[in-house]
């Protein structure tokens, strides 16, 4: 989908696509970094960017949907982010950041995109990858079934060098509870995540 097409989903939705509070791994990591500055990837409608500045993060939420910044700034607590159009392809930050998130992130070369963010994170640093694994076709999860574009742990375990030191790269299993959409589809699905910090 391009920024037109997200644009049109967002204005369609009522109150925003996603479900309120990012994806309960994603709060597991980062609940036990100190805060500091961050990056949220695509933050669409701003789930993880606000649950990530209401505990005391600097975050920039980035999207190329100008619709979904809109429903991210309208939301309680949504002017301690700042919210910046760009396209994850293109934009580039004014400085590297202390934590890089990007949830479900998915591009013809997503590998190449993941690298791409990986420069925004600064030595000592943590960067945080989650999205539909390509089991999760099979599955039957909900999310995108060209193949193509979903993740692996050899993807995403590939699209960094010898900087960053991998903590966690697998795919994990999300919950009935832990719910992507904000319209209540709580079917589990199949996730691949990389935890890794950056070491120079």
């Amino acid at each position: 989908m391009d920024a037109a097409q997200w644009d049109e989903r967002y204005r369609a939705s009522a109150g925003g696509v996603w479900a309120t509070q990012p994806p309960a791994v994603v709060r597991e990591i980062t609940a036990t970094l100190p805060p500091g500055t961050a990056i949220d990837v695509a933050t669409g409608d701003g789930r993880t960017a606000l649950w990530l500045a209401e505990r005391g993060w600097d975050c920039t939420g980035v999207d190329f949907s100008s619709a979904g910044l809109a429903l991210a700034a309208a939301r309680p607590g949504g002017d301690a982010v700042r919210w910046t159009p760009g396209d994850v392809l293109e934009w580039q930050p004014e400085a590297q950041v202390d934590l890089v998130v990007s949830c479900y992130l998915h591009l013809p070369d997503s590998a190449a995109a993941v690298a791409r963010v990986a420069e925004w994170v600064a030595p000592g640093g943590t960067l945080l990858v989650l999205g539909h694994d390509v089991d999760n076709i099979a599955a039957g999860g909900h999310g995108p079934s060209d193949p193509a574009i979903l993740y692996t742990p050899d993807l995403l375990r590939g699209a960094l060098d010898d900087r960053f030191r991998i903590e966690r790269c697998e795919r994990v299993v999300r919950a009935s509870g832990d719910a992507e959409l904000r319209d209540g589809q709580h079917a589990a699905a199949i996730d691949t995540l990389l935890h890794a910090v950056r070491v120079r």
